[in-house]
């Protein structure tokens, strides 16, 4: 099974010494990066010495590290660490050549790993190059290269694929290929790279102790289920989280990533070929993603968004669990809605489930938004009434403000500062509703709360259109403590 790597980050031996006792339990291998260390300190790396499998790396900024010396000094500090019989495995890049090393590398029993490093993408001979820059049998290939699209995952997923059962190491550097860290031992990677907190040494790192808890990385196997989220940005999103706290509840081995892409067209190919069981989908693509399916649940039908895909018979058949989400825990706070005086703030495609959920509850519901089109196109397909969002208004708004639901981002960063019906006095008896969780209370329910409003917030609508997805997804029920 793949190893999970800390890379030290630290300027001092003393310093990378206490990080690898911090990180101990959950790491297997470990490499020392000279080129981030003090100069004074590269001199000493003779006398490092910990129990943990350790690569010795002194990484040319070319290739993504710190160090613009000369050779002769780098293959000098090489030569030192060597040397000292400290080292399981020395970096070696493709281009460097060094006999002595190689040399000094076999006579102290180092495993060479010969490397080399694209920022600009994925090369459309992967797995060729890779079996091509070993110089010997026993030497260990390494690509670390950027994803800069969904297009680049594709092919990385596909050359990858292509010598699994070869050892070696392979990575897709930045946000769109945080997912291959995650899914290391599905390609065949000997080892994932990490790094600890405010110091990553390469573009997606995360902590060891991240890839260990949230992500179960050591039971990763070869049969291990793969679900996920698409999105485009999604590293921010909690899903990744309450999904795999259900797997390992349930002792399922299973496994739920974040995939940020830029074209949905392209990743259903990425999820077919690797297998996906089923993924969720966020903003932008829970439109874009619906001609994709095979099949359409009423829900998605009426709606007209997908947030839950799911491989049924080989098929692939969308979903919407956000109307739930949203509905279920408006009930648990406020009660029935048959009947009530609804305001919805906000005619995007995320109001679209919450309309539907309103209507089929009974509320009489008014649509406000800045834009009036959009307003009017949502009050057509759901039978609902509509108006502007502004103070000429009010007085229309008074008259469906039982519940008043904030439907849009504005309160998430960056408009953390801004209150979208600013203009709009609480009486305290109004109900307020803000489908954003970062940040917990926004300008919108705190101003409510001042008022004496009762608030409720967007996490437990994320929970609960999760736990339904993990339903879809698995047949269990969600494992709630």
């Amino acid at each position: 099974m793949s190893k999970i790597c800390l890379t030290l980050t630290e300027d001092s031996l003393k310093k990378c010494i206490n990080s690898v006792e911090k990180h101990g339990s959950e790491i297997q291998i470990v490499e020392l990066r000279v080129d981030l260390l003090k100069r004074s300190e590269q001199l000493k790396i003779n006398n490092f010495k910990i129990d943990i499998p350790t690569i010795l790396t002194f990484r040319k900024s070319v290739d993504g590290g710190l160090y613009n010396g000369d050779e002769e000094y780098r293959i000098k500090i090489l030569e030192l660490g060597l040397k000292s019989g400290n080292f399981s495995y020395v970096d070696l890049e493709e281009d460097l050549i060094a006999p002595n090393l190689e040399e000094l590398a076999r006579v102290h029993n180092v495993k060479i790993i010969r490397s080399f490093h694209d920022f600009n993408g994925v090369p459309k001979d992967l797995a060729d190059r890779l079996l091509r820059i070993k110089r010997s049998n026993d030497e260990l290939p390494k690509a670390a290269v950027m994803i800069k699209s969904t297009e680049d995952l594709l092919l990385f997923y596909k050359e990858s694929l292509k010598i699994k059962s070869i050892e070696k190491i392979v990575l897709g550097m930045g946000n769109m290929g945080f997912n291959t860290r995650v899914l290391a031992h599905k390609i065949g990677s000997f080892l994932t790279f990490t790094s600890t907190n405010g110091a990553s040494a390469a573009p997606g790192h995360v902590t060891p102790t991240l890839l260990k808890e949230t992500y179960s990385f050591n039971n990763i196997d070869w049969d291990t289920e793969v679900f996920g989220i698409i999105g485009n940005p999604v590293m921010h999103t909690k899903s990744p989280a309450i999904h795999n706290k259900g797997y390992k509840s349930l002792g399922l081995n299973a496994v739920y990533v974040p995939f940020e892409i830029d074209d949905p067209t392209i990743f259903i190919k990425i999820a077919n070929l690797i297998g996906l069981k089923g993924f969720s989908v966020t903003v932008p693509f829970k439109t874009e993603i619906i001609p994709l399916m095979d099949s359409l649940t009423t829900s998605v039908k009426e709606i007209g968004a997908c947030n839950t895909v799911v491989k049924i018979n080989n098929k692939w058949v969308g979903d919407n669990t956000d109307y739930i989400g949203f509905i279920t825990p408006l009930i648990k706070s406020y009660g029935t809605l048959k009947g009530k005086n609804v305001c919805v703030i906000g005619a995007g495609g995320s109001a679209k489930a919450s309309l539907f959920a309103l209507r089929e509850e009974g509320a009489n519901v008014l649509i406000v938004n800045r834009t009036l089109e959009k307003a009017k196109v949502l009050a057509k397909q759901f039978n609902m009434e509509y108006s502007g969002l502004s103070r000429d208004n009010i007085d229309i708004i008074k008259g469906y403000s039982d519940v008043i639901i904030q439907n849009t981002n504005v309160g998430m960063h960056p408009l953390e500062d801004i209150d979208p019906i600013d203009f709009y006095d609480f009486t305290g008896n109004e109900f307020l509703y803000d489908v954003i969780y970062t940040p917990k209370v926004t300008k919108f329910l705190a101003r409510g709360v001042d008022s004496g409003c009762k608030i409720l917030n967007g996490w437990q609508m994320l929970l609960e259109q999760g736990y339904r997805q993990f339903k879809i997804y698995t047949g269990y029920d969600y494992p709630i403590v």
